[in-house]
């Protein structure tokens, strides 16, 4: 099967602006996430949230950060090796300085009242925003597919079966194969 399709190319300044307001997404990977999925996805429309799927799943099972995988792969995608740097940069960039930051701020607040303020004010806003971003994300997810049935048995073998999830992935990867391959070749005309 051959690939037409043209790869599309993003300015360095368009994939900084891109990752920097990831970076900035409230929330940690599921906010990171939504913001690259609205704007690679919906916004921008320069892949399909098959691939945007496909490329977080992916992400997922490299030996790093998820996000960092992902800044790493689309950055690529999208501005070659020097996209990936300016990606990965930007993604961690607004981290690093937060970080920082609360931490001169924490050696002049732990001790004062607001300080105790924490637990009842930001907290619960942060996983509002962590629960709408997975819910967002996962709604198409939840459909009765072959896609599901492999999670929900996968999860099943984990938790009450107790078979290693490397077999697991394994196992997983070659259904998928078998099953989509099979798909695929139904549906040539």
């Amino acid at each position: 099967m051959e690939r037409t399709e043209q790869i599309q190319r993003l300015s360095y300044y368009h994939l900084f602006i891109i990752f920097i307001k990831a970076g900035l997404a409230f929330g940690g990977g599921l906010g990171i996430l939504a913001v690259l999925e609205d704007e690679l996805v919906t916004r921008r429309k320069l892949i399909a949230r098959e691939e945007f799927l496909t490329t977080y799943s992916l992400g997922r099972i490299v030996p790093s950060g998820t996000m960092t995988a992902l800044a790493v792969a689309f950055g690529y995608r999208f501005g070659g090796l020097f996209g990936s740097l300016v990606a990965l940069v930007a993604l961690v960039l607004p981290a690093f300085v937060m970080t920082v930051a609360l931490t001169i701020a924490y050696a002049f607040l732990r001790d004062g009242p607001l300080f105790t303020l924490l637990p009842v004010t930001i907290l619960p806003a942060a996983l509002a925003f962590i629960v709408a971003a997975a819910l967002r994300l996962g709604k198409d997810l939840m459909r009765p597919s072959l896609d599901l049935l492999l999670a929900v048995s996968a999860l099943s073998g984990a938790l009450f079966l107790d078979i290693n999830p490397a077999i697991l992935l394994l196992a997983g990867g070659a259904i998928g194969i078998v099953a989509f391959w099979n798909a695929d070749a139904g549906a040539k005309p």
